[in-house]
């Protein structure tokens, strides 16, 4: 199968990265349609962010997966959540991770997805030279961040509606408990309120 992996810390999932899901999902790529996208929580990041549990965070996720696949049934088989980096200690890479996985399940492809504000500090991603000779990148157009600088090895999805929300600006509303309207699934928001994460 034809396997997208979409990693991030997911820290909340939000909006924006249900975005990028159902549409990856749903349109052809260069007359590519991928089998499945799998979620990939990151485990330790390697730029040293900070993040709720991972038990949070793939509840959160669960909850999302829940969401896209009831407003679009047909994704129903279409959307994993891979705990890989999350079973381990040492700092996630990406590289090692797409290596770990394509020894573990050979009979799929597997490709990467991001979004262009990554772009800027892609070039301090261990090995990205020979992970892009190996494995194809997607990337994502976000809103403010050109596809600059792009790299042989990364398709650009030029075509595809901007994503205009961070986990940056939801964490912040949280914070000033300012509205979550537009920002997250209504599910997200209950779970995060009862229990009382990002304050």
């Amino acid at each position: 199968m034809k396997i997208i992996v979409f990693g991030g810390t997911f820290n909340p999932p939000h909006l924006g990265h249900q975005l990028m899901i159902e549409q990856v999902l749903s349109k052809p790529i260069a007359d590519l349609v991928f089998d499945q996208l799998w979620l990939l929580p990151v485990g330790q990041h390697s730029f040293a962010k900070q993040f709720v549990s991972n038990e949070h965070r793939l509840t959160m996720l669960e909850l999302m997966r829940q969401a896209i696949c009831q407003k679009n049934p047909i994704l129903k088989d279409k959307i994993l959540i891979e705990k890989y980096e999350l079973e381990r200690a040492e700092e996630s890479q990406t590289f090692a991770t797409l290596e770990a996985l394509s020894k573990q399940y050979p009979q799929h492809q597997f490709s990467f997805l991001i979004g262009s504000d990554n772009l800027g500090k892609f070039h301090l991603w261990h090995d990205y030279q020979l992970m892009l000779s190996k494995y194809p990148f997607y990337v994502y157009p976000r809103i403010d961040f050109a596809f600059q600088p792009f790299y042989e090895g990364m398709i650009a999805l030029q075509d595809f509606p901007q994503m205009q929300v961070s986990s940056t600006q939801v964490r912040t509303a949280l914070l000033n408990k300012s509205s979550l309207d537009g920002l997250l699934n209504v599910k997200v928001i209950e779970y995060i309120k009862n229990n009382k994460l990002f304050v």
